[in-house]
């Protein structure tokens, strides 16, 4: 995600043990008149048999694997919404370069659940400093100590705030994934092991029609993701398996 030296992909601290600014800046919002209004998927809980760890792991692979020039987190317009997707969760993207505020817009098939990447960080064995680590234990503890420094952190789904995000923070196992030629982290392509740390929120199938999702949250950098999908479920079709 949006990271201090321009890339991405996500809360006064964001650990401090009660994850008090996550809090602090996620707080309820009035919500919409809506009968069916989306439902956010509870923390721990499997979704189309799988947790919400591995998701976020899926995800991470899922965005590293375009270069740049085609990465749906680089796109401004949503025009790549779709690119790659498959399956029971459709996978939001987070923006790959420092940004204040972008808006997108994206037709989902109706009965996908869809993952919103809030806010996070990654490090990695082929990264510079300091989004670098050699092995597992260094990995976790690099990610955990740089998401540990995300400030104001917020969701908003159709008009309402989810509150305390703190509660989704996840991080994942050590993973691999081959970077392509031109990738978002500036890493070199080929193999590289990477663990995610970051707040992942998965929304159950939404209702056909429109649907609006803002997310993101700010770096101790000061650089900061500000995203917004204008979504639209369309009746009819069929969800990829």
């Amino acid at each position: 995600m949006q990271r201090s030296r321009i890339l991405t992909i996500v809360i006064v601290t964001f650990v401090l043990a009660t994850f008090g600014g996550f809090r602090a800046s996620a707080q309820d919002a009035t919500p919409t008149a809506s009968s069916t209004a989306p439902t956010v998927v509870a923390p721990g809980t499997e979704t189309a048999g799988m947790t919400d760890v591995q998701w976020a792991t899926a995800w991470w692979q899922w965005s590293l694997s375009f270069p740049t020039a085609i990465n749906p987190g680089a796109d401004n317009t949503g025009a790549a919404c779709g690119l790659g997707q498959h399956g029971p969760v459709f996978f939001l993207a987070t923006s790959t370069f420092a940004n204040a505020g972008l808006t997108r817009t994206c037709s989902i098939p109706e009965g996908v659940a869809v993952l919103v990447p809030v806010i996070g960080t990654d490090c990695s064995t082929t990264e510079a400093a300091p989004y670098n680590g050699t092995d597992a234990a260094t990995l976790s503890s690099c990610a955990k100590g740089l998401t540990d420094a995300v400030t104001a952190g917020k969701l908003t789904i159709d008009g309402t705030d989810v509150a305390d995000l703190a509660s989704y923070r996840v991080q994942t196992p050590v993973f691999t994934v081959v970077l392509p030629d031109g990738n978002w982290l500036k890493a070199p392509a080929g193999p590289d092991s990477i663990v995610a740390d970051g707040a992942f929120i998965i929304i159950e199938p939404m209702s056909v029609g429109a649907h609006t999702l803002s997310f993101g949250g700010t770096y101790t950098s000061g650089s900061s993701i500000a995203v917004t999908y204008n979504i639209e479920v369309v009746a009819g079709t069929v969800a990829a398996s």
